[in-house]
């Protein structure tokens, strides 16, 4: 797959630069840039967070949906589950996680998957929903996958899915395959690359980052006036 050499999204460095000269410091109420992969059990984790921390300080969330094993490719960087010492850490650590946050949660049969028809479908319908139901069309691609065991590696089952927020046949299948939800993927690829983007869920916020759900406590003390 090629990546595009030019997003369609704001430049996430050109916003930073631009939000410093303008105020000096954080004070500009930028978005919080929330790059995940739908398949990514941890991004699971922090999207509801996510949200909660977003209206505590007075920030929209800007949800990038990617695909992580694209961005560690081109970055060199080995799957996270490859070495099986590993691996076998991160299944524990999913289910712990997942208690510590208070979420259900089911192991899915198929992991690693690639989530790329999700993605697409998230790039190629968010125009066509209001504000809050493209945050229920990405609650329930991640809610399907992680806690009812569904395949959203699958054509019907997201033509399902995406109805449930009023998107049609024809328009989920445009999204999954024609050439606005792919262009926008590879674009949001391209941006997190970018960006440093390192994993998944990675935040950006004010020309910060964060790695990781374990990071939230992290981006509150940065929001709250930490750090300087």
């Amino acid at each position: 797959m090629r990546w595009a050499s030019r997003s369609p999204f704001r430049s996430t460095r050109r916003w930073a630069r631009r939000a410093t000269a303008s105020s000096g410091s954080r004070q500009v109420a930028g978005p919080i840039r929330f790059y995940f992969d739908f398949a990514s059990p941890f991004a699971y984790f922090a999207a509801a967070e996510i949200d909660r921390i977003g209206e505590e300080f007075g920030r929209p969330v800007e949800r990038r949906p990617i695909l992580v094993w694209a961005v560690l490719k081109a970055l060199g960087i080995q799957a996270p589950m490859d070495p099986p010492a590993k691996r076998d850490y991160f299944l524990k650590d999913m289910r712990r996680s997942a208690a510590f946050h208070g979420l259900p949660y089911r192991h899915p049969v198929k992991l690693p998957l690639s989530s790329h028809l999700a993605a697409r479908l998230f790039h190629g319908c968010c125009d066509r929903l209001a504000r809050e139901l493209v945050d229920v069309l990405a609650r329930r691609l991640f809610n399907a996958f992680f806690v009812e065991h569904e395949d959203i590696s699958d054509e019907a089952t997201l033509v399902a899915l995406a109805s449930e927020t009023g998107i049609s046949e024809a328009e989920a299948l445009e999204a999954m395959h024609g050439q606005l939800g792919r262009t926008r993927l590879e674009a949001a690829v391209r941006e997190a690359i970018d960006a440093g983007v390192v994993g998944s869920p990675y935040i950006l916020v004010d020309g910060e980052g964060f790695f990781g759900a374990d990071r939230l406590p992290q981006l509150r003390w940065f929001l709250a006036g930490g750090g300087g």
